[in-house]
């Protein structure tokens, strides 16, 4: 303690010093501050479950078939050579993880089988013939049954603990999904739909008898694991009678395999026990194998959403040039800047926006009978109809987007295509719907009576790429 008050008073005098040192430098002084955060940390969890057991076989603590806690590797929850009618085992399994889980039991029998026959057996069991092949001809797993409940760990039924699962050797034990805990369902004492707690024991009671299993379980003392009461020194809340059982089990064996599931319950909110997860994620499918020959070139045969617009005076188009499957199937168009002459009713005419129609302009969704896809170089091409006229007529104009359905989502492909136009569709992969709007300049175009201008006029649209 001296030492320690005298280093610090030798130290004073360098403080005073070096606080001079501050106020002469003050002119050149910086502000500045500077914060850390060390070590930080993201270690994946784990659900790691340990299980143990606590086994009595007629009311005496089995080592055999009792263990501490661990891994299941060779460990058995039954393993009894010589069972007589009237005997009586019991087991309390405890399951333990880190995090919350839910747990889920498989049971599958795989053996009930005769052994041998032995002349008693063969009085009352006639069917008897051994050695055969037949692993599921014996008459054990018919007589012996079970239940399983959630128990607080003293092994022994009470009467607050629930019963979920019983029946013979035969029924039982050949259940291949049995929830103690998950999202529908909890018998281990907790809330239907909560997980088994991490951190926490959790405990299943099992029970068997070679005969008539009964319950008589006993009052409910509230002590749990700490309790004195176990399958030795009381009835356990089971009993078990074999008065009327004959010889027909005589040698005969039961053999099951018994497994346990945790899974974690985190992010995991509706798993169900023995029912595939769903994916998290939606697998790539397959691209589809496409061709782009002539062959395989389809046309518009559908529309729907027709909203004709109006001739440049503000009249509706002509009937002969508004009947949208004129514009279904090949093109009467050649191709050629200037189509000779091609018969009405062969094309349908967008019609231009106007005053007298909201200023809408004319447009149409085409559907295709397949979807058609982006392949090498262009992928549509829409056919218009222009004829000889003099001078040159004005180019009509049309917006050409692409859907996967008649309502959209829409994509432009081609802002203003002219008369027989080409169009790649990238970076559209498919679509099966073509929606084209009249975006002509209405300005441009002259004339009267019938061959007052009514906007562009449709004769096809075509799509290269299919699929095989």
């Amino acid at each position: 303690m001296f030492n320690i008050l005298n280093t610090r008073i030798l130290l004073s005098g360098a403080t005073i010093v070096a606080a001079a040192a501050l106020i002469i430098g003050a002119t050149y002084a910086f502000f500045s501050d500077t914060e850390t955060s060390s070590g930080n940390v993201l270690t994946a969890g784990a659900v790691d479950l340990l299980i143990d057991n606590e086994s009595y076989y007629n009311g005496v603590l089995n080592e055999d078939t009792t263990w501490t806690l661990s891994d299941l590797t060779d460990q058995l929850f039954f393993d009894f050579s010589d069972v007589k009618p009237n005997d009586l085992g019991e087991d309390t399994i405890s399951f333990h993880a880190d995090n919350d889980y839910w747990l889920c039991a498989e049971m599958t029998l795989t053996n009930n089988d005769d052994n041998t026959c032995t002349a008693n057996e063969q009085v009352d069991d006639l069917t008897c013939s051994e050695p055969d092949a037949d692993l599921f001809d014996g008459e054990l797993a018919q007589n012996i049954n079970f239940i399983f409940w959630g128990d607080d760990g003293d092994n022994v039924l009470e009467d607050d603990e629930l019963v979920f699962e019983e029946g013979t050797a035969e029924e039982v034990l050949d259940d291949n999904a049995i929830a103690l805990a998950d999202s529908a369902t909890n018998n281990i004492g907790g809330l239907t739909g909560e997980p088994a707690p991490g951190g926490e024991t959790v405990y299943v009671g099992k029970a068997w008898c070679f005969g008539t299993l009964t319950q008589g379980s006993l009052t409910q003392d509230n002590l749990g694991a700490d309790s004195p009461r176990t399958p030795a020194n009381s009835t356990g809340g089971v009993s078990c009678d074999g008065s009327l059982l004959d010889n027909s089990t005589q040698t005969d064996s039961v053999l099951a395999d018994i497994k346990f599931t945790a899974v974690q319950s985190r992010n995991n909110a509706g798993f169900i026990c023995g029912q595939e997860p769903t994916p998290t994620f939606t697998p790539t499918p397959t691209p589809p194998t496409i061709s782009c020959e002539i062959a395989d070139n389809i046309f518009a045969s559908d529309f729907s959403n027709n909203i004709q617009g109006l001739r440049k005076d503000g009249t509706a188009v002509l009937a002969n040039r508004s009947v949208p499957s004129s514009a279904f199937g090949a093109p009467q168009s050649t191709g050629i800047p200037v189509d000779p002459a091609v018969p009405l009713g062969s094309f349908f005419s967008l019609g231009f926006a106007h005053a007298n129609n909201a200023n809408t302009p004319g447009s149409i969704v085409l559907e295709f009978a397949e979807t058609f896809f982006n392949g090498p170089g262009d992928d549509l091409q829409v056919f218009e109809v222009t004829g000889a006229t003099t001078p040159a007529y004005p180019d009509e104009a049309v917006m050409v987007e692409v859907g996967s359905t008649s309502a959209g989502p829409w994509t432009v492909v081609a802002a203003a295509a002219i008369r027989d136009e080409l169009i790649d569709i990238n970076p559209v992969v498919s679509a099966q719907f073509v929606r084209l709007t009249d975006v002509s300049d209405v300005n441009l175009f002259s004339g009267t009576g019938d061959s007052t201008p009514d906007g562009y006029d449709l004769d096809a649209v075509k799509a290269f790429c299919t699929e095989l």
